[in-house]
């Protein structure tokens, strides 16, 4: 099976705004004194993707269960992101 890769560049980018906004979220929630994870950043994610649904040539592309795993994933990065960031700053 055959498919055209540029066809998938507005979702690589939608979830890169995804993960920067996964980011951001750590870091808000870190100046309100909480203790973020990634799961944490996860469950904002998947609300943040709630209306979120990306199609290629009008096949849609996730379902329930494979939106909460690209959330958990993303959580997952940015988490560990923003904790290499926090490190290399100290």
């Amino acid at each position: 099976m055959k498919f055209n890769a540029t066809a998938l560049i507005p979702l690589v980018s939608k979830l890169g705004k995804f993960l920067q906004a996964g980011v951001e979220h750590y870091v808000a929630m870190k100046a309100m004194g909480m203790d973020p994870s990634s799961e944490a950043l996860a469950a904002f994610l998947e609300d943040q993707m709630d209306d979120w649904n990306p199609s290629v040539k009008g096949s849609k592309l996730l379902d329930p269960e494979t939106k909460a795993a690209c959330a958990r994933f993303l959580g997952g990065v940015a988490f560990n992101m923003a904790m290499a960031q926090a490190k290399k700053a100290a």
